[in-house]
């Protein structure tokens, strides 16, 4: 009696973290393509894969955004960067130079807040560092996403966010085994060969790794992922909706 109740609760489980870990990998993935956007000048300088951004900070937040530069030469290494910050009114213009020892590595920080959005509810930031040894210029881009999620500062609201996401995930697959005979258990291990549960997975691994994908920043990567899993999700509501 339990599993034919633990069943449909798994599917709607499994479907709801579905659903939160898509929209959470779009949510995370939103500011950083809108940072590109926003400094978009055709320039087309190499990738610098050195600065991070947080991605959700509250509006009564201060959030810190750190580069770290890294020399492997065996000379001290002095990188001279330009950073951009948005704003209503003017952006905000920094810059400096730092000395990196040999074989070591140096991080610089610098703050944003609420008072930096341009384009409602993002902050965008650009750097550039200026051509050193055998690289040419390079720039880095991100946007960061400014809400009120229930008080809570952007490390909790996203923490809680991807936990809550995973949970259900995880929950959806263990619960279906829940008070199962063993011809029960054995009936429910040969479906995992058919075409809806198939489906079931890959949905579930997909979703999943676009939200890791848009946690590390790879917004592109989210994108197609997200864009696969809306397919799957298309695909198996039927067999949801029919419980098998």
């Amino acid at each position: 009696m339990l599993h034919r109740i633990a069943r449909p609760a798994a599917t709607g489980l499994f479907l709801l973290g579905v659903i939160s870990t898509m929209a959470l990998a779009a949510f995370t993935a939103w500011p950083g393509f809108e940072g590109l956007s926003y400094f978009a000048t055709g320039a087309g300088y190499d990738p610098f894969g050195g600065m991070h951004c947080p991605i959700l900070m509250s509006p009564r937040e201060t959030g810190i955004v750190s580069a770290s530069f890294a020399n492997p030469t065996d000379d001290v290494m002095r990188p001279y960067y330009e950073v951009e910050i948005s704003g209503r009114v003017a952006s905000r213009q920094l810059e400096g130079q730092i000395s990196v020892l040999p074989h070591a590595s140096q991080s610089v920080t610098w703050t944003v807040n609420a008072g930096d959005i341009d384009l409602e509810p993002f902050v965008f930031v650009k750097m550039d560092v200026l051509p050193i040894g055998n690289h040419g210029t390079r720039e880095a881009t991100c946007g960061i996403l400014v809400a009120d999620v229930a008080g809570m500062s952007g490390s909790q609201a996203l923490a809680s966010g991807v936990g809550i996401g995973l949970l259900c995930l995880l929950a959806g697959v263990l619960v279906p085994g829940l008070g199962l005979t063993p011809n029960e258990a054995r009936q429910f291990d040969s479906e995992a060969s058919t075409n809806s549960r198939r489906a079931l997975q890959a949905l579930g691994v997909t979703s999943a790794t676009a939200l890791l994908a848009s946690l590390m920043g790879w917004w592109l990567l989210a994108t197609l992922l997200l864009a696969v899993s809306l397919l799957l999700l298309v695909m198996v509501l039927p067999y949801a909706a029919s419980g098998r």
